[in-house]
């Protein structure tokens, strides 16, 4: 499947797309980013720029410990706020939760809630535009990674991804490499999942 490279400005569709990185100006969608669409229209944004939104799943670091709440790493300028008296967990530095966003305020402050604890693992850092690539059409992707590097993995918005240590995390991140180099390739659920059973 052939992809055509968008610049920032360049119309992506004649009509209102909510998508990641674009704007809409009339009843056209632009490209906000260089981006890449595809024969089905599909615009996929080539940069890194995570911007949170309410209802997005983040996965982060417990870096801080104040009397409001907990401050989270979620790998942006901010850091997000779990507030201490809406959660049951009592979470230590150093923990990584899963996490939504329950408010973004007009300074990008982000307010977390939903908070769950994730047992031990690693945290891989995955370019935000690309995420789509990872979780693949109905999960494909992420459930052949599950299938073959076994153990649990979770995708937060904001390109942090989290893999249990049960998993064959060399493997998996053999994978994430490859992702990450041709995301915007075709075929490349076949050829991941053909390195996969090699392995």
């Amino acid at each position: 499947m052939e992809k055509k490279i968008v610049l920032p400005g360049e119309k992506i569709a004649d009509s209102r797309i909510n998508a990641p990185n674009t704007y809409i100006d009339g009843n056209a969608t632009y490209a906000a980013v260089i981006g890449s669409v595809d024969n089905e229209g599909r615009y996929i944004s080539l940069e890194n720029r995570y911007k949170p939104f309410v209802g997005d799943t983040i996965i982060g670091m417990v870096t801080d410990i104040r009397r409001a709440g907990y401050l989270v790493d979620m790998n942006i300028p901010h850091s997000g706020l779990i507030v201490s008296r809406e959660v049951r967990l009592k979470l230590q530095l150093g923990d990584v939760v899963l996490c939504r966003v329950k408010m973004v305020n007009e300074v990008g402050e982000v307010e977390l809630g939903e908070v769950r604890r994730l047992p031990k693992g690693k945290i891989v850092e995955f370019p935000t535009a690309k995420i789509p690539r990872l979780i693949g059409r109905k999960s494909s992707m992420l459930n052949l990674l599950k299938e073959h590097a076994g153990g649990d993995v979770m995708v937060g918005n904001n390109g942090y991804v989290w893999v249990s240590e049960k998993s064959d995390i060399p493997l998996f991140l053999k994978a994430v490499e490859m992702m990450k180099l041709k995301a915007h390739t075709s075929g490349l659920t076949d050829e991941i999942a053909a390195m996969l059973q090699k392995r």
